[in-house]
């Protein structure tokens, strides 16, 4: 139907950009871990896990909304319920991890407080999201639902108690965040000279990866808040289911409802809720790759990523020269190119025995005032004067009625001996050179005569 093309367009977009999101988000792993930050490897995890399941569900239930695998909806969407908490909680861990930095007089820490650090963050980053898988069944009202063109879907009735389980969460950890952003800014410029120096003694920390980290958290806390008030506003304009109490609200529990795409959305709020929460997810992915897929750290990578595959397919490894300057950090600058600069030959000064010029070209002129009605030279005309001294050995014989060269044998041998360029065809003594045979009959000239009175053909 042409009404469903759109959302089909829209279904294709969500599950290329969910794949796309999964292995963008885990680019930058490796170096994240290798610096035992904490934070940013939980945010990789819950997102690019998240991604790659939305991308499942979406091709599985594309066009369908059949219970196909009950027990993966089941695991599914308790992920969806942590990662959706994840996000917030390890935008504050990053946060944190940062204003710690900015007070702290040395970045050489013991094997003990690297223990600690990490179990913190860990606690923090991915305790409250299973906290909250944990807590979703005071809230579950049956087991989960299905969206054609989405899958598996947490089932969640708006009850108050969801709102202080569930919906509270972002707000909680967006004020969090937007707390330690505003320490960890002041500490910073306060101690922005010392920082610097701490720095430079570690290697997995620099001020660029300080202040990119400092703006993923930024830019999460700015969204999560405001978002995370918006969704109770909404709740609590919403009808509210009264719980009575777990009975009541697990009657049927093992209830699966089942909403074909025509009937969601034709629900303006339930479209726009579920499309939202989809496009989050790899909107965070999208948000992760822009701060850390493009820097110093990720192009050193991408170099040695690309000689490791170059180096097996046999190809030249020098072929990264050809890529942008920007993009060839890590290696050594490539020097000028060199110039070759080619001189000319020149020929030795013409002796006396010699007739040819230095050139080694034979220079006519002819005035168009010697070009007959028909385009051929006038016979009767004399041709240009050449040099007249020369030796006995060798001359110039010009004939008016002939226009003959002649050369001895003497001659020939001589410039063949010492002449720089091939000598000219002359072993037929009684070769002409004619110069009608070299005129290409041509129209007379279309232009006034004092325009231009002579041409040269050299």
């Amino acid at each position: 139907m042409a009404d469903s093309d759109p959302w089909v367009a829209q279904e294709n977009a969500t599950i290329a950009f969910s794949l796309l999101g999964s292995v963008l988000a885990n680019v930058p792993l490796y170096w994240h871990l290798r610096a035992w930050n904490m934070g940013s490897v939980q945010y990789i995890f819950w997102v690019g896990s998240q991604c790659l399941l939305q991308f499942i569900n979406n091709i599985v239930w594309k066009d369908n909304a059949i219970n196909w695998a009950p027990v993966w909806c089941d695991i599914t969407t308790r992920w969806a319920l942590a990662s959706s908490i994840a996000i917030c909680s390890s935008a504050l861990v990053i946060m944190r991890r940062l204003y710690h930095i900015a007070n702290i007089t040395t970045i050489h820490l013991t094997r003990e407080d690297k223990r600690r650090m990490i179990i913190e963050d860990t606690l923090i980053g991915s305790g409250f999201p299973i906290l909250q898988v944990l807590l979703y069944w005071f809230i579950q009202g049956h087991r989960f639902d299905i969206y054609e063109g989405i899958g598996c879907w947490p089932a969640i009735p708006n009850t108050i108690l969801s709102w202080f389980i569930y919906d509270l969460w972002p707000v909680f950890f967006g004020t969090m965040t937007a707390f330690y952003c505003t320490l960890t800014i002041r500490a910073f410029l306060k101690r922005r000279k010392q920082l610097a120096q701490i720095m430079a003694t570690n290697s997995d920390l620099n001020f660029s990866r300080y202040l990119r980290l400092m703006g993923l958290a930024a830019v999460n806390m700015i969204f999560t808040l405001p978002l995370g008030i918006y969704t109770m506003i909404v709740n609590a304009s919403s009808p509210i289911y009264v719980w009575r109490g777990l009975a009541d609200l697990h009657y049927d529990f093992s209830a699966v409802n089942q909403y074909p795409a025509i009937l969601w959305r034709s629900s303006p709020l339930a479209a726009r809720s579920l499309e939202f929460s989809e496009w989050s997810f790899i909107g965070c992915a999208l948000l992760f790759f822009a701060f850390f897929g493009f820097g110093d750290e990720a192009r050193r990578h991408y170099r040695k990523a690309y000689e490791v595959v170059v180096k097996r397919l046999g190809l030249r490894p020098d072929l990264w020269q050809r890529l942008p300057e920007g993009w060839r950090l890590g290696s050594k600058p490539a020097g000028p190119q060199p110039i070759n600069i080619v001189l000319p030959t020149i020929a030795p000064p013409s002796k006396r025995d010699t007739v040819y010029t230095t050139s080694g070209k034979l220079s006519i002129s002819i005035s168009l005032t010697d070009v007959g009605p028909d385009g051929n030279v006038v016979d009767n005309l004399k041709p240009p004067c050449l040099p007249s001294t020369r030796s006995s050995s060798s001359h110039y014989s010009i004939d008016s009625e002939s226009d003959t060269y002649v050369s001895s044998d003497k001659d020939e041998k001589k410039d063949e001996r010492e002449s720089p360029l091939p000598p000219l065809p002359l072993e037929d003594p009684d070769f002409v050179l004619d110069i009608r045979r070299m005129t290409v009959p041509r129209p007379a000239p279309d232009v006034p005569m004092s325009v231009r009175h002579s041409m040269d053909i050299v």
